[in-house]
């Protein structure tokens, strides 16, 4: 048989939430945390999760700056494709 603290366990269970660590997308250990959230009478609702929301908003930021980092690549190459035509215009002449 396998003991288990049902204290020690939510208050595990609630510094995983707190963290951001608790969520999963593999559908049977969902449903099993579901249970056992339910049995040991803690409230958890994933969209409301300050740490979930935080790493999102930082994400965000990162993926923010990598666009605009992009876009000014995007700017100079096309800057080079001018430069590359009128090179050809005046090669031509």
């Amino acid at each position: 048989h396998y003991y288990a603290d049902a204290d020690k366990t939510r208050i595990e269970i609630e510094r995983l939430i707190e963290k951001g660590e608790w969520e999963t997308k593999e559908q049977e250990l969902t449903e099993m945390r579901k249970n056992l959230l339910d049995k040991l009478k803690i409230k958890y609702d994933p969209i409301d999760n300050k740490a979930i929301l935080e790493k999102l908003k930082i994400d965000n930021e990162v993926i923010l700056e990598k666009l605009k980092s992009h876009d000014v690549k995007l700017d100079k190459l096309e800057e080079l494709e001018k430069l590359k035509e009128l090179l050809k215009e005046i090669c031509a002449k």
